[in-house]
């Protein structure tokens, strides 16, 4: 057994050799006598200033991202106040005390980006981020591989930049308070709060709270004429977003794991968006979003500026959504025929209290609980819609399957319009302020048996007589058009 001597010297021994080896100190890393560093752990801590931290906070990632894997920066209690931060390749962990305890406030009028990437010919995507061309976000992360977790970020500010141009529109709304872009990145988010305010942005100051997208890096800032897409493992748990566009967004990925669950999203209009996210497996599940405006629970959209047919998987398992009359749900659009979509256990529940959509005709869009435009194939199973929406779900393109669902009070149960190759099949549907399951637009192949039907204002299972192969049988209704479906 070593005695205390023989410890007391060897601890002293590794001293020196620190200092023979030249491990650099915290003045030396280039921080500020408000954070310090332990050598050993590679633990930067950072305590605020009261006024203006974005020096601090930068040289902390800029230390360790020397430093390499396993470097922590840790965020005292109190509340920081930041311009834009930009760190390339970190690894490690960025912690602060909790949500409500460690708080970044933006700065207000967060500088535009270089000049020439701020045009309506070339936006700040079209070069890299950093002190030259300061990207409208606090923290923008390229590439990396980082946990981000126990802290509010907060944007107070209805204009909370000096304006950039995206895509040739001028906003003073910010695209993300975190922007996680690059061509590779593991990024984890938990336990992260987002508090937004009104902005330029259909109504809202941040467009996504937090981003992740690929990159569009043309030289010279001419016009867009290619995308490196974001690939990786990406993440969003147990977090809130308050008063914001989209909680977690993206845009342009391939190849990537996403997993969004057990969020919760309050007063937006689409509090989960996908945008053109190929090769990859999406995963939104135990989430919460309630004051939706005139927008989508979830929105997948692919084929909205990249096109591809790489497969993807989309699963929406388990969410709470609480819409407002007008908005969808879960609205996908599958332009590429690509995904590959299983949508159950959801509850959805709409307020129709405006009486805005209640009595419409639905239309392709829909504004249902569930919509579903051109997927690959489509499983909705097993979820229970409650009240207004042009229809419980909405199904065009094939193949797919509408099953074990409960729809109470929408407009139109279920509907296949322009579909093939769709069973609908054991779904309890009732009060439905036009038919409770409809077959239109030369739907073909479509199988309607074992549903239970009652008190549709027309009739409970209508068909329009277009389109082959359709198949009733089985089915517990009480009106129908033409007779004898039930």
């Amino acid at each position: 057994m070593r005695t205390k001597q023989s410890i007391l010297l060897a601890v002293v021994c590794i001293a020196v050799l620190l200092l023979t080896l030249g491990v650099p100190t915290a003045a030396a890393r280039g921080t500020s006598g408000l954070a310090t560093a332990n050598a050993l752990s590679h633990t930067i801590v950072v305590k605020p200033n009261g006024h203006d931290d974005t020096a601090d906070l930068q040289a902390a990632f800029n230390t360790c991202t020397s430093h390499g894997w396993t470097c922590t920066i840790q965020l005292a209690k109190g509340t920081y106040y930041s311009y834009q931060v930009t760190t390339f390749g970190f690894q490690g962990s960025f912690v602060g005390a909790g949500p409500g305890a460690t708080i970044v406030q933006a700065q207000p009028n967060l500088p535009s980006p270089a000049p020439e990437y701020n045009t309506t010919t070339s936006s700040y995507w079209n070069a890299l981020p950093g002190a030259s061309n300061p990207w409208p976000a606090v923290f923008t992360f390229v590439g990396g591989s980082y946990q981000v977790s126990g802290m509010t970020l907060s944007e107070p500010y209805s204009v909370p930049s000096l304006g950039f141009y995206d895509d040739g529109v001028s906003y003073d709304s910010l695209p993300g308070i975190i922007i996680v872009t690059g061509t590779q990145a593991s990024a984890h988010f938990d336990h992260v709060t987002v508090l937004g305010a009104s902005g330029d942005f259909a109504g809202y100051n941040l467009q996504d709270a937090i981003f992740f997208a690929g990159l569009t890096l043309v030289p010279g800032g001419s016009t867009v004429a290619g995308l490196l897409p974001l690939s990786g493992s990406l993440s969003v748990t147990n977090s809130a977003f308050f008063t914001v566009d989209t909680g977690p967004g993206t845009w342009n990925l391939l190849n990537a794991d996403l997993t969004v669950c057990f969020d919760n999203v309050v007063n937006s209009a689409v509090p989960f968006a996908i945008f053109d996210t190929y090769g990859s497996v999406v995963t939104l599940c135990g989430n919460r979003a309630s004051d939706v405006e005139f927008g989508a629970g979830v929105l997948m959209w692919q084929g909205y500026q990249v096109t591809s047919q790489v497969p993807t998987t989309l699963y929406v398992l388990g969410n709470d959504f609480q819409v407002s009359d007008g908005s969808n749900g879960v609205l996908l659009l599958d332009f590429t025929n690509s995904v590959s979509a299983v949508v159950s256990g959801n509850l959805i529940q709409t307020d129709t209290s405006c009486g805005c959509y209640l009595s419409d005709e639905p239309d392709a869009l829909g504004y249902s609980a569930i919509s579903v435009v051109g997927a690959a194939s489509a499983l909705v199973s097993k979820n229970v819609i409650i009240g207004g929406g042009a229809a419980g779900v909405y199904f065009t393109g094939g193949p797919g399957a509408v099953s074990g669902n409960v729809i109470l009070g929408t407009v139109v149960g279920v509907w296949a319009d322009y579909a093939s190759g769709i069973s609908i099949v054991g779904n309890v549907i009732q009060n439905s302020g036009q038919w409770g399951i409809a077959v239109t637009d030369g739907s073909s192949s479509i199988v309607v048996s074992h549903n239970f039907v009652k008190n549709s204002a027309q009739f409970d299972l209508y068909w329009d007589g277009s389109g082959t192969g359709n198949v009733w049988s089985h089915n517990s209704c009480q009106t129908s058009s033409p007779s004898g479906l039930c």
